[in-house]
């Protein structure tokens, strides 16, 4: 049995870990929130590797208020850098297999190319910054023990999901209430869902040959924008709703969003010998799993 540590395990993608570890044999889910681990405190995370034992370790914590983050560096600092640094460390020392996840927000998103794993970071507000730094402390930690065991950070962006509060859920929360509905169109990306991108999460920690080890580009065929997003979320919910296309500068927000953060999901895909997934099928399937929920 491969026991694994899932942090952050009551947010977004922490749950759907958590759910899917659940139905893999050989493997058991340690599911961890934020109660149960201050991945900030040095001191807890070892208490908590000295209690489970972990084979493997996948960081689903992360603080994601990307406006908030503005009047809090200090606390998104904390627990987007100096968590996965504690964390990697206590892998490293011990020979445990690390997943990291992080963000298009790394980049300043004036690229019009899709971004490759290599290219370099330019993040243009506290949360990109401090998820940066994240990244750079993961592989330092490992760095310096050499490459047993191994790690990986996994770049994602736009995630979402049929349950909790995200993009798609909002959208459908809002029908009917509001016509019509104004959405951002100059801001360009790929839409997620995050039941795939767990299970691939999961493929990779349950068997550490199958991808090599470095940071990876996760996300499906595109890109779009939020205003065709939101489009799509109606249509294939035969759900009549007005959408109005917007600029940015029309919803100034405290922080600063890339206007194009496409990464580029064909290396990580080609590595795993797969296909990457049209985001629109993806979202159908996530809505037709919303309608089973229903029932």
């Amino acid at each position: 049995m491969r026991r694994i540590i899932i942090t952050g395990a009551q947010g977004q993608l922490g749950k759907r870990l958590v759910e899917q570890l659940g139905q893999r044999n050989g493997l058991e889910a340690i599911a961890l929130d934020r109660n149960a681990l201050d991945i900030t405190n040095d001191h807890a995370v070892l208490e908590a590797f000295e209690r489970w034992s972990p084979d493997g370790v996948i960081n689903a914590a992360a603080y994601t208020a990307v406006d908030q983050a503005e009047d809090e560096p200090e606390l998104a600092h904390a627990v987007n850098a100096k968590g996965p640094e504690n964390l990697a460390k206590a892998c490293a020392k011990r020979g445990v297999d690390f997943i990291h996840v992080s963000t298009d927000y790394v980049f300043n998103g004036l690229s019009s190319l899709p971004y490759q794993s290599t290219d370099t970071p330019h993040p243009i507000g506290v949360y990109g910054t401090s998820k940066l730094a994240g990244e750079t402390a993961v592989q330092k930690a490992f760095s310096e023990v050499g490459s047993n065991p191994k790690h990986w950070i996994f770049r994602v962006a736009w995630l979402y999901d049929c349950v909790g509060k995200n993009f798609l859920t909002t959208m459908l929360d809002l029908t009917g209430k509001t016509s019509p509905l104004r959405v951002v169109s100059d801001q360009w990306g790929a839409p997620t869902a995050v039941g795939p991108f767990a299970s691939m999460l999961i493929d990779c920690i349950e068997a550490p040959k199958r991808l090599p080890e470095g940071v990876w580009h996760y996300g499906t065929e595109g890109p779009t924008n939020w205003h065709g997003f939101a489009n799509a979320i109606f249509e294939l919910s035969d759900v009549e709703q007005v959408v109005l296309p917007c600029s940015s500068s029309e919803y100034p927000t405290k922080a600063r969003r890339p206007s194009y953060s496409y990464l580029d999901p064909l290396p990580l895909m080609t590595a795993l010998d797969r296909q990457a997934s049209s985001w629109k099928d993806e979202l159908q399937q996530c809505l037709a799993e919303l309608n089973r929920m229903k029932r």
